[in-house]
This record gives structure tokens, sequence and C-alpha cells, in this order.
């Protein structure tokens, strides 16, 4: 048991050698070795580094009933990108198999650096074509299913409000609350628009859910479901991210975020003016309200955060005057 406790620095002990004896009887009998323990949500799911047949993999093991049907969902949609996104410089790790009931699910080891630990890491000059990365990987994985649907702005209007309002830090209420108006007059200012792109998104798309290999390969990890949503949804998520925790590899802003990755996502999608100056402003707006700041959020990404949050608003009321 000591192996696969190994690196359990950040997780509860205790819990994390329950799972371990979970995933050692669920893989009990089978070519399967698992080695050390990489992350657990104690009572939902660990994951764990290891071999089956003697190949590396990751085991990703469910601690709740209710965490099967999602791990089913995980494997269909990884089976779906893997078919167009097994090589070439963005990939996803190939789903390798549902076992145990659908309880572990056994999934390609990959070595390499999250994306904004690998941006940290690299010297300034070279950060703007590492982030461009990120760009590259989700135009690769939303090119099968990209089409135009109808708007319907009014879910995620709701879903910022609703964030907004729970905001407890005293420092980002007053200007988010700004933000937020801003995002009002923008969505009003959107009513010609009829149809935004939209694809089958990642469903979590950040700087830290792609991994950077030796070989220049970007990974995307932790996929989620097949849920379909505007394109400008997953850029402004990597976006805020990386703003969020001061990451600016162009050194500049536009609304709040690195104005050079704007400009990536802008030249690899093709944006149009209506989408640089509507679309993608009004899911930024989103994604910087709907994700509340812990109450025990350290300083520095609370100053991060209102340092994005007040280039925003200006942005954006500079925007609406014209």
């Amino acid at each position: 048991m000591n192996a696969l406790l190994e690196n359990t620095a950040q997780a509860d002990p205790a819990a994390a050698a329950r799972a371990a004896g979970i995933l050692e009887e669920l893989l009990a009998g089978l070519d399967a070795a698992p080695e050390e323990i990489l992350r657990l949500v104690p009572g939902r799911r660990a994951v764990f580094a290891g071999h089956w047949l003697g190949r590396a993999v990751v085991f990703h093991l469910a601690l709740a009933p209710e965490e099967v049907a999602g791990f089913r969902a995980r494997h269909d949609e990884q089976t779906r990108v893997h078919g167009y996104m097994g090589d070439g410089p963005f990939r996803v790790p190939e789903p390798i198999r549902l076992i145990a009931g659908d309880r572990v699910a056994v999934t390609q080891a990959i070595s390499g650096t999250p994306l904004l630990d690998a941006l940290w890491q690299a010297d300034k000059p070279d950060r703007p074509a590492l982030q461009a990365s990120g760009a590259g990987w989700l135009a690769a994985h939303a090119a099968p299913t990209l089409e135009d649907r109808p708007v319907n702005r009014g879910p995620w209007r709701k879903w910022a409000e609703a964030g907004q309002a729970r905001q407890a830090h005293n420092r980002l209420k007053g200007i988010e609350a700004r933000v937020l108006q801003k995002m009002q007059a923008l969505s009003r200012r959107l009513r010609p628009v009829t149809t935004w792109r939209s694809a089958l998104g990642h469903g979590d798309f950040h700087p830290n859910n792609l991994m950077r290999d030796a070989g220049g390969v970007t990974w995307g990890i932790d996929l989620g479901a097949s849920n379909r949503a505007p394109i400008y949804r997953d850029i402004a998520r990597f976006l805020v991210h990386a703003a969020r925790r001061g990451m600016l590899p162009s050194g500049q802003r536009r609304f709040g975020v690195d104005a050079g990755g704007l400009a990536d996502f802008a030249r690899t999608f093709a944006l149009t003016d209506e989408e640089l100056t509507g679309d993608l402003p009004f899911f930024l707006c989103h994604e910087l309200l709907v994700r509340v700041e812990h109450p025990d959020m350290p300083g520095p990404r609370i100053r991060h955060t209102v340092a994005l949050s007040e280039a925003m608003f200006e942005d954006l009321r500079d925007l609406l005057k014209s």
C-alpha cells in the first residue's frame, strides 16, 4: 500500500489509503499495477498512475455511484475526440477501457507540463507562441462540430448575475457589479445577432487542462461530456483563467485579458468584427462573473482579479460609447 501513497501531500492520507484499497480490490486478478495516487476528491473520485497490460496508464476510480455515469460520458466523449485527435500536434490521450462496472476508467498516460506552468517556466519572449498552442488545440477540437446555432443570451446573463451576487470579497463586489451592468448593456446591443458559432466544447477549457510534452505536442485532458456551447465560452474560459493568475504573455490587455492571447484566438477562428466586439466580450464578462473567488482566496489572486475586472470595465465602457 505504501507505494500507492507516495504522492499524497495534498490529499487526506486516510482517504487516499481507502481509495487505494478499493482500486486494488477492483483490479485484483487483472494485469494491472497501480503505483501512486495523483489526485483525490474524497468521496467522489481518485486518480492513480500505474500500468495496464505493461503499458503506462492512468486509472480514474469512481468512489460514489453518481460518478459512474460521468465516467461513461467522459469515456464516450474522449473516444469520439480521440478518433480525430489521436495524432498530430494537438491530441487527447487514448481512452483504453472501462472496467469494474465502469467504476474504473483506464486512460493512456502522458508526460508533460500543464500549459500554465509551462508558460511561467518559459522565458518571456517565448510565452506568446506557447500560449498560442491553446488556440490551436481548441480549433482542432471544435472543427468537426462547428456550426451556427440560434442565440440564447438569457441563461448566460442569469448565471453571471447569480455569480456576481455570491461574490464575498468587498474589493471585487463594486467593480464586478459595474462589469455586470456593461454585460447587460452589451446584451441589449447584441439583439440583432441571431446566431452564434457553436461546437461540442471541452467543458472546462483552461491552460491547466492542456499539457505540453517534450516534443511540442499539446494534449487536452479532463474532457467533459458532449455539451454544445458557443465557441466564445471556451475561449473566454482560457483567457480569464490565465489573467486571474497574472499570466499576460503579451504584456498588454484587451477586455482585461491578454491582448496577444485574444488575438491568437481571433486569428485561429477567423473571428469577425462583430464577434470580437460583441459575442466574445459578452462571454468574457460571463466567465469573470460566474466563477466566484473563494472567501479564503490568497491576496495576490484577488489583486489579479481586481486588475482584470477594472481593465475589462474600462474597455467595455469605451466599446459601448462607440
